[in-house]
Parts: structure tokens; sequence; C-alpha cells
């Protein structure tokens, strides 16, 4: 895993960031000669230090969520628990919180 360390605020280059506009930063896989990553958007290459002064904060874009975290969280435990009834169905979690109105 490669990581630049800016700030202390350390990037994990193999993550995608978005600017302040929006606009998505990745690492091209190459470095200037001062050692600096040079990221890559749609318009162009810029070290990352200087992505980061003239376009930052940076935020890494979430990674998608895979397979087994989905099975995880929908797997034998969570159909026990709604067989079982102790989830809500949303009529009856509107009834509950919102007195009645969905």
């Amino acid at each position: 895993m490669a990581t630049y360390e800016i700030d202390g605020v350390v990037f994990d280059l193999a993550r995608t960031y978005s600017d302040v506009t929006g606009i998505e930063w990745t690492w091209s896989g190459r470095w200037t000669a001062a050692g600096e990553p040079i990221m890559r958007t749609v318009s162009g290459f810029l070290p990352l230090p200087d992505v980061y002064r003239w376009h930052g904060p940076l935020i890494a874009i979430p990674e998608p969520v895979t397979g087994r975290q989905m099975r995880a969280v929908f797997g034998a435990d969570f159909l026990a628990s709604q067989a079982a009834g102790y989830v809500e169905s949303p009529e009856s979690w509107a009834a509950r919180v919102l007195g009645g109105v969905a």
C-alpha cells in the first residue's frame, strides 16, 4: 500500500479522492522528481501537495460494499431476527414513531 503524508494527513494512494468541487483525483502511479505522487483527473495531472493546497480538502470516495459485507449484514442472524419478529416493518415503525402517520 503506497501512502503519502501532508501536514499530518496520510493519503492512501490506492483510494480515489474528491476535491471540494466534486472533481475526482486518483494517483497516476508516477512520482515527481521531488518524490511527490502525481495525481490525475479528467483535465490533467498535478502533484498531490498542489492538489491538496489548491483544491482541498480532499475527501476519500467510499469504497463499494462487497458481497461479503452484504451477506454479513443480511445473513442468517438478520434473517433469524426478522423471523422472530425483532425487525419492524415500515408500517409498525411509522405507527410507533410517527403515531401512525406514514
